[in-house]
């Protein structure tokens, strides 16, 4: 007997251990479950107690105080398996159902009290004595089927609910709720056993031992359930679903296990009899950027198999233990040339830079770099919040993907810029293409805003211009555009400077369109690559940008300019040069400023250069602007017939302007 106590007492111990740490969790959950721990220890300790008393009066008593423990169990058992399979005990049908238990138990409760004085549920009848001890045998009535509803109700429910938790989760974690529910049905058959007589009292020892198991099983899966099987499990669906390609080595240096994107690159892994060492594994690898295999390193991998990406980042990780020892490595590769950018989905900037080398490691040209930004975004994001921001960014990125050929390398850049790579495309139809969707992108706006995609080109024809410069052409290009675009930020700048040359000289609005545009339908006759296309555009708008520094007497004077007058009316070449050159956005058409004025034969200002010495774009914006003056009124003469203009250039062909030019700009203004 002494040694039947121990073994519940132990149990009570751990009972209540148990309880101390669920309440430690501080939760309410974990009040559940330390409730559920606490009622298990008393249900014990009341039966221990028929251990030393066998008349049938102590009998009677103790036996009924443990009869409603029971129920109290069963009911405290079943709100911690709603609390820990549904998370929720406050609905209205909860409220109600542990509403009706307790009525019941409270009836149960009366029912007992009433029967240790009259036996209207439960007798007891001795049978035999045992160790000197009277063995008991319960016998019952009617009302005792009450204390049965309550117990078998609870447990029919804690069941059921196990039941739908397991059939709705993943097959890998049902191992801890079946568990519980095989628990619940043995101790459920047992109490049913105990209660009805069909086994001796003897054994009944079993079942209040199975209520102090099923209880500490109950705080065990909720808290502290671990299992090998399903973290090895976890283990390998987290390097299968990694997305990048991971090999894990052991403290000794073999291969722990690799998920199928390393497989992939490499297939001796797939062998399931390969213990290849790390030493091994890096031999096959050809991982030469690795110094060594002490230390954690990031380093670049071209794979030299066939299988995989070409271009690898590679993170090598020495794993450690809490005193710093080396326990295992990580391998993990991640392919530069396919991260995508988490907004549009198009490459990343650092998978952009990767496709320009691979590109000139295979030298095949031409290469077509566009760099193109949706101007106005952060007045969107402004007025409208970053989710409309960003949807407009989406939409670029968009247009990109269905109005670009699919062997286009498309990608997102910093400050909102995008870029597309094309081989084997020039200018024109690169150029065609863009502005296809540009004008898609200003018809799809919605936000009553003034925006719009500006873009710059520039081809690499050669590995004698690399892909970085050409890359540097595009966005200077793009950005010098910019500052001609209405829509954009940059725009400011020019509408200032066009705004007092229009209040210092008789330059009209007008007269700097048709110039630029002009200039332009030139520039592309001549087949200008897309950024000189750009710098010539602004500098018909402000090649002459010079002369608010020039005083509006001499500017607007209508006849002859004294020697004096004159000297400093060609001044404005040189004070435009310096204004252009003070601003970093103006600073590329700066020197085309300086020399807009010098002549074919050497005789212009200030330089006296002659022929192909003077710049291009500044003889271009000769032509057109000289054009332009003749066909229009001016103070200083009336304004020619076009007849007359094109007389005037060709007479001037080969002394004041290139002769080339005039035949090219001819063609353009009578086609």
């Amino acid at each position: 007997m002494v040694w039947y106590s121990l073994v519940y007492y132990f149990v009570v111990v751990c009972l209540i251990c148990t309880a101390v740490k669920a309440f430690s969790h501080k939760t309410k959950t974990g009040n559940e479950l330390a409730t559920v721990q606490l009622v298990a220890a008393g249900v014990i300790l009341l039966h221990t107690l028929t251990f030393w008393f066998d008349s049938l009066r102590m009998v009677t008593i103790i036996s009924s105080f443990f009869l409603i423990a029971l129920d109290f169990l069963y009911i405290v058992t079943l709100r911690a398996i709603i609390d820990v399979v549904l998370g929720k005990r406050e609905s209205k049908w909860c409220v109600f159902l542990f509403g009706g238990l307790y009525s019941a138990v409270v009836v149960d409760i009366i029912i007992f009290i009433v029967n240790l004085f009259h036996r209207i549920s439960v007798s007891y009848v001795p049978i035999r004595k045992m160790g000197g001890r009277i063995v008991y045998n319960r016998v019952i009535s009617p009302p005792f089927y009450l204390h049965l509803f309550i117990c078998y109700f609870c447990a029919a429910l804690a069941v059921l609910f196990l039941i739908v938790k397991i059939a709705g989760m993943p097959k890998l974690y049902r191992s801890r709720y079946s568990s519980m529910l095989w628990t619940f049905l043995i101790m459920v058959v047992l109490d049913y056993m105990l209660k009805t007589g069909y086994i001796s009292v003897r054994y009944g020892n079993i079942m209040t031992l199975a209520y102090g198991f099923a209880s500490l099983l109950l705080y065990w899966s909720t808290y502290d359930y671990t299992s090998k099987g399903v973290m090895n499990t976890i283990r390998r669906m987290i390097l299968e679903y990694m997305d990048m390609p991971m090999i894990l080595f052991d403290y000794e240096g073999y291969v722990a296990d690799s998920n199928k994107d390393m497989r992939k690159i490499f297939p001796i892994l797939e062998k399931p009899k390969s213990k290849m060492r790390l030493i091994d594994f890096l031999q096959v690898g050809a991982f030469k950027e690795l110094q060594n295999t002490e230390t954690d390193q990031n380093f670049e991998w071209y794979n030299p198999n066939e299988n995989g990406a070409r271009v690898y980042h590679c993170n090598f990780l020495c794993l450690r233990d809490e005193k710093k020892r080396v326990i295992g490595h990580l391998l993990m590769l991640r392919n530069v040339e396919i991260e995508k950018d988490s907004l549009t989905q198009l490459y990343t900037k650092q998978g952009f830079w990767q496709k320009l080398q691979i590109l000139e490691r295979e030298e095949i040209y031409p290469v077509t770099i566009i760099v193109c930004n949706a101007n106005s975004i952060g007045l969107i994001n402004d007025l409208f919040g970053w989710i409309k921001g960003n949807e407009m960014l989406r939409m670029v990125a968009d247009l990109l993907r269905e109005h670009l050929p699919q062997s286009a390398f498309l990608a997102r850049l910093e400050d909102g810029d995008m870029a597309a790579v094309f081989t084997e495309v020039e200018q024109q139809y690169a150029g065609f293409l863009f502005e296809n969707i540009r004008k898609l992108y200003k018809e799809a706006n919605d936000t009553g805003i003034d925006t719009d995609l500006e873009y710059g080109i520039a081809v690499s024809r050669s590995k004698e211009k690399s892909l970085e410069e050409t890359y540097r052409e595009a966005i200077d290009s793009m950005r010098t555009k910019k500052l001609m675009n209405g829509s954009s930020k940059k725009s400011s700048l020019m509408d200032s400077l066009t705004q007092t040359l229009s209040e210092s000289d008789y330059e009209t609005e007008e007269h700097v369109e048709r110039t630029k545009e002009m200039a332009i339908k030139l520039g592309k006759a001549l087949n200008l690559a897309d950024a000189d296309l750009g710098k010539l555009a602004l500098l018909a708008v402000l090649h002459d940008i010079g002369k608010i520094a020039i005083p509006h007497s001499i500017l607007s004077k209508p006849g002859k300019l004294t020697p004096e007058e004159w000297e400093i009316m060609k001044s404005h070449t040189e004070k435009g040069y310096r204004i252009a050159s003070a601003s970093p956005e103006l600073d590329s058409i700066a020197e085309y400023i300086l020399h807009h004025h010098e002549r074919w034969d050497g005789n212009g200002y200030p330089g006296a250069l002659k022929g192909e010495d003077i710049p291009l774009l500044s003889r271009i914006i000769t032509v057109v602007d000289s054009h332009d003056v003749m066909v229009h009124d001016r103070p200083y003469h009336k304004a020619m017939t076009e007849e007359e203009a094109q007389e005037e250039l060709l007479r001037c062909s080969g002394t004041q302007f290139d002769p080339h030019l005039v035949t090219v700009f001819l063609e353009v203004i009578n086609s």
